[in-house]
């Protein structure tokens, strides 16, 4: 509603990025032939032969804009914002390409004919995001876009509604009054607009008014009494939005919807984003498989190493719990003597951990070959075996044991409403820094509270020169 820019702009946007990244591709192989013609490369193609590429390109560009919510809004930002948009959607769209190209093993375009698809995309789709902005704002001056705007309610909620419309909204609002149930507010001003009257005068006003929408901005106590006013709404078939408090403070997120004529309210504390949930998983498998296969090589040596150099198995199996408490079996790389979890009794009052989890900075179980492999992560490296039978993700909070889950508070026991992940906030932010196991709950509450594919890419390419750098031992 409020939110809600025009749907033609919106669509129009779309059909403009989309129309400019096949301009773009057709237009490179004419400008890779006069390059051919200065200094000869390559051999001649023929656009006809990447018709699957330019479909899959055009499908991966328009959600990797989706995901970063180019489409939402189109009042302009700044120049750089978009920049950024447009560098994020080039960049992981090359790799999402190259990566299902190698997988379904269908021809990709040469990597020349990319360059020079990438610089002429990069600058169509500047100017087209630039023309986009400036007709936005020419429609929003001309008054086009524009709603009528009865709000009923003239308290502390429909103040608040109305501050922060003025603040963010992409559209002006033409707020034509309000309504209150108090007489005594009749004729009066607030917020800029006139009281016009109370429930009762509410057919009239909107018989005298052209009236787009009406917001009820009331406590929630109150709406129960507003059934009567929604009804004439319906009958009048005029939009009606209710703005309620009776979720505010919370941070979970709410999705309405009618099931077998019902309407139902699903109120959930992990992101409502189900297709990028499922891109997610399908970033899960492709990448862990090919993970998997790249340093299977050097999981076999590690492997060897274990063996020769302490007694034990080679994996430690660890009891960890998961999405919605599920157990499950977690597996890495032994660093540890084979009876460390006698031992850990003994160390219990050195742990330099306030709270749940064990740790000591110089653990003496820890075996040689154990000290570099968590330098480097390497230990983890089996998990990547969870992560493609889909019981952990790449990203997400890390699984506590099932003896620490007994232990957890109440607050704590949300990290578990999302998969968890091979690395998170706390990978990234210094995990060997983190003293206090109520900052580490902290770190994972935030991821997900703040969930977007594009939080996911982030956390993975800064988790690259962590463990490179063996920055992350613990």
């Amino acid at each position: 509603m409020i939110k809600q820019q025009s749907v033609y702009l919106r669509f129009m946007a779309q059909v403009l990025d989309v129309g400019l990244t096949i301009t773009a591709f057709l237009t490179s192989f004419a400008i890779r032939e006069q390059l051919r013609t200065i200094q000869p490369f390559g051999k001649a193609i023929h656009p006809s032969e990447y018709y699957v590429s330019l479909s899959l390109i055009v499908l991966l560009w328009w959600l990797i804009f989706d995901v970063q919510d180019a489409y939402r809004g189109q009042r302009y930002t700044s120049f750089l914002h978009e920049v950024k948009l447009i560098v994020r959607t080039l960049f992981f769209g090359t790799v999402s390409l190259a990566i299902i190209g190698y997988f379904l093993k269908f021809h990709l375009p040469p990597r020349s004919l990319l360059v020079i698809f990438l610089l002429v995309n990069a600058t169509l789709l500047t100017l087209g995001k630039s023309f986009i902005h400036y007709l936005a704002e020419y429609l929003r001056l001309k008054g086009i876009n524009r709603k009528s705007v009865l709000v009923v309610g003239a308290g502390n909620q429909a103040r608040q509604f109305i501050q922060r419309i003025r603040q963010s909204v992409d559209w002006d609002l033409d707020l034509i009054g309000f309504i209150d149930k108090d007489p005594r507010k009749v004729g009066t001003k607030f917020c800029g607009a006139e009281v016009l009257g109370t429930p009762k005068d509410m057919q009239r006003i909107m018989h005298q008014c052209a009236i787009d929408e009406v917001v009820f901005a009331l406590p929630s106590y109150a709406l129960e009494e507003t059934q009567d006013l929604l009804a004439l709404c319906e009958q009048e078939g005029v939009k009606t939005v209710i703005v309620s408090n009776f979720f505010s403070g919370l941070i979970s997120k709410v999705q309405a919807e009618v099931i077998h004529g019902m309407p139902i309210l699903t109120y959930s504390t992990t992101p409502l984003k189900e297709w990028q949930l499922v891109v997610k998983r399908f970033f899960d498998m492709v990448i862990s498989t090919m993970l998997l296969t790249l340093f299977l090589p050097m999981m076999i040596l590690i492997a060897i190493l274990i063996k020769v150099t302490s007694p034990g198995p080679i994996l430690y199996r660890w009891q960890v719990v998961g999405l919605n408490k599920k157990r499950f079996t977690g597996y890495k790389f032994r660093t540890m003597v084979k009876n460390a979890d006698e031992l850990k009794q003994q160390l219990l009052d050195q742990n330099e951990m306030n709270g749940i989890v064990f740790k000591i900075k110089k653990d003496p179980r820890i075996t040689l070959i154990g000290h570099v492999l968590r330098k480097f992560s390497l230990d983890e490296l089996p998990q990547l075996w969870s992560v493609l039978k889909g019981h952990m993700s790449l990203v997400g909070p890390r699984p506590p044991l099932v003896s620490e889950l007994e232990q957890f508070e109440s607050w704590h026991r949300r990290k578990l409403s999302v998969k968890p992940g091979m690395t998170c906030l706390w990978q990234i932010r210094g995990r060997s820094k983190i003293r206090d196991f109520d900052d580490w709950v902290k770190l994972d509450l935030e991821y997900i509270d703040n969930w977007s594919l594009w939080l996911d890419f982030k956390i993975l390419l800064k988790t690259i020169p962590v463990v490179v750098l063996g920055r992350g031992a613990e």
